[in-house]
């Protein structure tokens, strides 16, 4: 069996990138079988060449439910992974001079949470601190399938970690504990998260948000729901024609669900762009979101991107 991939990998890195997009994948997934269908690890093979001006990243930590071997069991928790992947994420920022390029995350199921947890807990650090460093250039967040409200699927974890229990052997119970349904644990970023969104939203350094939830059942049971995948009145909810384990996977430039995720992500690119007069002068971000605005110049205005959908 092949070892757990952990850490950050680069998946693909332009010579002049624009953002920097951040992969994590969820519960009982891996950094790169969760994103993979029949050998296409899609952010790699599909989207670096729809988003060419991008540097693209893996993160994997130990999402597991249960483990056969009492060795593997780390006790993790969504502020130790967040921490962890902030840590090297910035830690690579830093050694390539690139802190000042925007962020766009995407994440699957508990790695939404880590995410969430990323700009929840950045919002309240030090400055200087990883989380903070990172939290700040997040330009927009993807989330498929993100159980924000518990999941279903922790009484189906607790039921296997109880056949392990009789043969002795353990599981993360603070993972298990986390995604039930009104956890206390859960509690703190369920509410704090979408009041971070609010405030970031109220000033200049707005976070454009979609919410994905899966249309169709795993094994007969709705991991979860669209009631538990999104925040009213925040974000964009988007309906995903696949289960829980399908909704992340993508084998062809082709694929509808692929299309609608690839156009998801380019919007949530370019909703913040950063214009200047050149002279070292002001700098103004203008948040379109979609969007027909008026706007009123202070000055000069250069655009370096324009896309148009009719």
């Amino acid at each position: 069996m092949a070892a757990p991939q952990y850490g950050l990998d680069i998946w693909y890195e332009a010579e002049k990138a624009e953002v920097d997009i951040v992969f994590v994948h969820g519960l009982r997934g891996g950094r790169e079988s969760t994103w993979t269908k029949d050998g296409c690890l899609w952010p790699r093979e599909l989207l670096a060449k729809d988003i060419p001006d991008s540097r693209i990243f893996g993160f994997g930590y130990d999402s597991g439910v249960v483990h056969s071997d009492t060795a593997e069991i780390t006790q993790g928790s969504t502020e130790n992974d967040a921490r962890v992947l902030c840590m090297l994420l910035d830690g690579k920022r830093k050694e390539t001079n690139t802190t000042d390029r925007p962020i766009v995350t995407v994440g699957h199921s508990l790695g939404g949470l880590v995410l969430a947890q990323v700009l929840y807990s950045g919002e309240k650090a030090a400055t200087g601190d990883s989380l903070r460093s990172v939290a700040d250039k997040i330009v927009g967040m993807l989330f498929l399938g993100t159980p924000f409200y518990g999941s279903s699927i922790a009484k189906w974890g607790e039921a296997v970690r109880r056949i392990f229990d009789v043969i002795r052997r353990d599981s993360d119970r603070n993972t298990l504990k986390n995604l039930q349904q009104d956890s206390q644990e859960l509690k703190p970023l369920r509410d704090g998260f979408p009041e971070t969104i609010r405030k970031r939203n109220q000033s200049d350094a707005k976070v454009a948000v979609v919410f994905c939830y899966e249309l169709f059942k795993t094994y007969g049971v709705m991991i979860v729901p669209e009631d538990n995948a999104r925040y009213p009145g925040v974000g964009e909810p988007i309906p995903v024609k696949a289960n829980h384990l399908g909704i992340c996977k993508f084998d062809d430039e082709n694929d509808d669900n692929y299309k609608m995720v690839k156009a998801k992500i380019l919007q949530l690119k370019v909703a913040t762009t950063e214009a200047s007069d050149g002279k070292g002068g002001k700098k103004n971000t203008i948040n379109v979101y979609g969007k027909v605005v008026n706007l009123v110049n202070e000055g000069d205005i250069n655009i370096n991107h324009q896309e148009v959908h009719l």
